[in-house]
């Protein structure tokens, strides 16, 4: 690396290209870091992918720092002028978190009279975030996108998130249909290098989107519930035909796990329990009960135990769905003030 520093100016003047390398280093003044205010308007969410936990988007990269030897005198309504990303000196950023390289489409630089200097580009990016999925379908997730310069100029430049400039496209392709996006945020701070004890400034920029879960409501919640309560109206069937009783909930029981098969591809494959994970296995769980009682209440009515089978069954219709609903509030409340305390 070192070998490459001392070649580098030297095959640069040999091959014939002139640099001005005092306006292609970084304006530093007084050891200082150049503050670098960046923001992200974000133009397109192409697409979220739970389980290999990426995201591609495509959007306006802003970046807005001072270079006083860039400043001029406006003269005959010159207030504004161009430059070549290769003329000046302009921050090398990178995606910590990028899959790939960042495709740039297009970049702009204008500077205004007193050296400030407007950086504006045009890029798509492929990244990977780690998503909290323990909510899900009822999920909040942030899309983090970092950004650090590059370690030969970590000492030169800090960060710092452009409100002003950070937003969200209105149009309606902006948005997935599963997906609904908040907004974008940003916060700037300082990331450890490794074992070095030394630091790099980073930009932590969100994309926070909310799940659009209507769908699994209509095709995942009523379906389950609907099964759920034909296992229970076995309870009301007369205690001496058993055999309607059970064909009734076995029916309900194996539909539960052919429905679970069904819609496997929908749900997000991860190694802990979501909350649809959660509400699925009580729902089983109580049908599954069903079973239970429907023999307790048979053998007793088989030893003629009459009085003792029709109070088991007389309880089990009034706790089986006041059980069944406090469980699923309990796991409710459980998964959602834990996502709130993330």
């Amino acid at each position: 690396m070192a070998l490459l520093y001392v070649l580098t100016p030297a095959m640069a003047q040999a091959g014939g290209i002139e640099t001005d390398t005092g306006l292609l280093s970084p304006p530093v003044v007084d050891n200082k870091p150049v503050s670098v205010k960046t923001g992200l308007f974000l133009t397109n969410l192409i697409d979220v992918d739970e389980v290999k936990e990426m995201f591609r988007i495509s959007g306006y990269l802003f970046m807005t720092w001072k270079d006083q030897r860039l400043a001029f005198s406006p003269a005959g309504g010159d207030t504004e002028r161009s430059y070549n990303p290769d003329s000046i000196w302009v921050p090398r950023v990178f995606l910590v978190n990028a899959a790939v390289q960042r495709e740039k489409t297009n970049i702009n630089i204008r500077g205004t009279p007193d050296g400030t200097i407007h950086y504006l580009e045009l890029f798509k990016a492929e990244l990977t975030t780690s998503f909290y999925l323990e909510p899900f379908p009822f999920d909040t997730e942030s899309l983090e996108m970092f950004v650090q310069p590059f370690l030969d100029e970590r000492d030169a430049i800090t960060f710092e998130y452009d409100n002003q400039v950070g937003g969200v496209g209105t149009e309606p392709f902006v948005e997935l249909a599963q997906w609904k996006i908040l907004g974008v945020q940003g916060v700037a701070q300082h990331h450890a290098i490794a074992k070095t004890g030394k630091e790099i400034s980073e930009l932590e920029i969100d994309v926070v989107v909310q799940r659009r879960y209507r769908y699994y409501i209509w095709k995942v919640f009523l379906p389950l519930l609907a099964m759920v309560a034909i296992a229970y109206s076995a309870l009301w069937i007369k205690i001496s035909d058993y055999y309607t009783q059970i064909s009734i909930t076995l029916t309900a029981i194996l539909t539960e796990i052919a429905f679970l098969f069904a819609i496997s591809s929908s749900l997000p494959k991860v190694p802990y329990l979501t909350f649809i994970d959660a509400f699925f296995l009580v729902s089983f769980a109580f049908s599954c009960a069903c079973i239970v009682e429907l023999v307790a209440v048979h053998q007793s009515h088989e030893r003629s135990r009459l009085e003792y089978a029709e109070r088991v069954r007389t309880i089990s219709r009034i706790l089986y769905p006041i059980i069944y609903v406090a469980v699923l509030v309990l796991i409710a409340l459980v998964f959602f003030a834990t996502a709130a305390n993330r």
